[in-house]
């Protein structure tokens, strides 16, 4: 595969993975958090361990633009580096 395609990879698997992390918030908030009537959910930080807050930040790092610039330019460094040298 050329380097193009690599990086096309690595931005679209932070993409994924952010779009899963998100996915996820509303099914963490419901079973880990505490319904509040009137309030809505109430979970625990992302620095004391709240499955819920870690999974909205994972998602809003990693749904930047900067984010997946960086996963493209992994993904082309990493094609670059193992493509076969011809002898």
């Amino acid at each position: 595969m050329g380097v193009g395609i690599w990086a096309i990879v690595g931005g679209g698997a932070v993409l994924a993975t952010g779009g899963l992390a998100g996915a996820l918030v509303p099914w963490a908030m419901s079973s880990f958090g505490t319904v509040v009537a009137g309030t809505g959910t109430i979970h625990a930080a992302a620095a004391t361990g709240g499955v819920a807050a870690l999974f909205q930040s994972t998602a809003a790092t990693l749904l930047s633009a900067k984010a997946v610039a960086v996963g493209a330019t992994l993904g082309g460094a990493a094609g670059a580096t193992g493509r076969r040298v011809a002898k």
